[in-house]
Order: structure tokens, then C-alpha cells, then sequence
């Protein structure tokens, strides 16, 4: 039996200027501005090229968003957009 495999319920569509979307079963893929490209490599993140996006194991995401939404919740906040505003 084939299994369709989803976006997970716990990740994130965004967080700040980075997105993110399932890719396969054991990987996620990541778009990002490039001055995220060192906390990418931190995680174990593999450039795909020619796409501007990174592959990060699906284990590794908690740990990526957690470091995401410190870094980037005060930067938004000083600019005065909340990012835990619905709508």
C-alpha cells in the first residue's frame, strides 16, 4: 500500500521571511533570505541547487523552528509586526 505523505500538522506554512513545505518523508524544504544560510548549515541543511531552497531532515525541523522564531519574532516586533496576529 502507498502512502500519500502530507504537510505535517506541526509544521509551519511560515515563520518570519521563511517558508517552509514537506518534501518526501524525511525532509523538508526551507526558503529562506541568505543570512539564514549559516543557522541552515548549523541544523545539517543541504543547498539545493539552482532552487535557492534547503533540505533539512524532518527530525531536525523542532529544533530549526525554535531557533527561527527567536530570531526573527524581535526583528518583526521592533518593526511593529506581530507575528502572532491572526489575519
Amino acid at each position: 500500500m502507498t502512502r500519500i505523505v502530507t504537510t505535517h500538522p506541526d509544521l509551519p506554512a511560515r515563520i518570519g521571511p521563511v517558508e517552509f513545505e514537506q518534501f518526501g518523508a524525511k525532509w523538508v524544504a526551507v526558503r529562506c533570505p541568505s543570512e539564514f544560510d549559516g543557522l541552515m548549515r548549523l541544523k545539517g541543511g543541504l543547498r539545493e541547487a539552482g532552487s535557492r531552497r534547503w533540505l533539512i531532515e524532518r527530525r531536525r525541523v523542532g529544533r530549526l523552528v525554535r531557533e527561527l522564531q527567536r530570531a526573527t519574532d524581535p526583528l518583526f516586533r521592533q518593526a511593529g509586526i506581530d507575528l502572532d496576529e491572526d489575519g
